[in-house]
């Protein structure tokens, strides 16, 4: 980054001596494109993408997609980082600081109850900026990652339905036919909601890192890939401290029963027509779906722990199997909807807790 520093002190009007950088961690892990720059006992956030090419059909960089989705965001009211310098031909971006206190970090450190109050604020920030997006969609249409979001579900879903499978297997408690025939209907009906369900345009990049908390202000962070996705699989995903490379951290579900539904009453008051109920089961099924998924790659882990991938996840998260254990119980304690298909589920995966 200091290669930056001359261009930056030229924008203060200083000379480079006068700002200092220091090194931004979460938890044992030092981000290598930001920093923490000071000038005059005040703190700055300087990010390098590390991508410099286009990743959008229209030709736009991860700087220049960030650059204008902050701008947007920010001139809308929206608790995103204000931009303070910017240099396109070096895809930096000098950033108001928001603070280093992310929520993955407060959701391993302080108890869920206690958090509930900006938990609460945290939603409705993410539905103002989920209206800003769809308020702009023609402006952000241009910058948006095309991906194959109905191939990306299906995948997951197949994934998921022989997790469950092979959690009974190591069980070594067998299905019968009836059961089998059961967990199909539910299945069926879940991968049928979420696949017939409205995406919408807004953050790729969605996790309980990406949302800072200063003085119990939230500000929602990391806007250089935008897409089409389902907004109840982004609120899980920002709703689920994952506490990778942090000592002694597991796996935090922040949502719950009342949390779910406010959003869902949002939802129907903003965006769609369907009925509460059928918002917030589809907000319990992609929090069934993403910790089958986590399931999944820590089995596959443990399988294979010779692989890259697998080498990397095991770092980051430690006790493999302190972290199925923990995926179990999140997966089966979970109260967030009335909806009978994942409560079925939820039920027959509790018997695997024993593992």
């Amino acid at each position: 980054m200091e290669h930056l520093i001359e261009s930056i002190a030229a924008h203060f009007k200083t000379d480079a001596d006068a700002l200092e950088l220091a090194p931004i961690r979460h938890g044992t892990q030092q981000k290598h494109n930001v920093c923490r720059l000071n000038f005059r006992n005040t703190d700055y956030l300087l990010k390098q993408h590390d991508i410099t090419t286009p990743t959008v059909k229209a030709g736009y960089t991860p700087f220049q997609i960030e650059d204008t989705v902050l701008s947007t965001l920010h001139r809308n009211g929206c608790r995103v980082p204000k931009i303070i310098w910017k240099s396109e031909n070096r895809h930096a971006l000098l950033l108001e600081w928001c603070g280093k206190l992310t929520l993955d970090e407060m959701a391993q450190s302080r108890p869920v109850s206690n958090l509930k109050p900006i938990l609460h604020t945290i939603l409705m920030e993410l539905c103002r900026v989920e209206t800003v997006f769809a308020e702009n969609l023609k402006h952000f249409t241009p910058y948006t990652f095309r991906f194959d979001l109905d191939a990306t579900l299906q995948h997951l879903l197949e994934q998921a339905r022989k997790t469950l499978d092979y959690l009974s297997h190591l069980n070594e408690d067998l299905m019968t036919s009836s059961q089998t025939a059961q967990l199909d209907t539910a299945w069926d009906a879940i991968s049928d909601r979420l696949q017939t369900a409205p995406p919408t345009l807004d953050s790729l990049d969605y996790q309980s890192r990406n949302i800072v908390v200063s003085d119990e202000t939230p500000f929602l962070i990391d806007f250089s890939s935008v897409g089409w996705d389902w907004q109840e699989r982004r609120l899980v995903q920002y709703f689920n401290s994952i506490g990778a490379h942090q000592d002694d951290a597991n796996f935090v579900s922040l949502l719950d029963y009342d949390l779910v539904n406010t959003y869902a009453e949002w939802v129907t008051t903003h965006r769609e027509t369907c009925s509460p109920a059928e918002i917030a089961a589809r907000v319990d099924s992609h929090h069934l779906l993403f910790y089958l998924s986590v399931i999944h790659q820590l089995l596959r882990a443990v399988a294979q722990p010779e692989v890259a991938e697998s080498r990397v996840l095991l770092k980051a998260w430690g006790d493999p199997q302190v972290r199925f254990q923990n995926a179990l119980t999140q997966l089966t304690n979970a109260n967030l909807s009335d909806d009978i298909y994942t409560t079925q589920i939820r039920e027959m995966v509790a018997n695997y807790n024993s593992l």
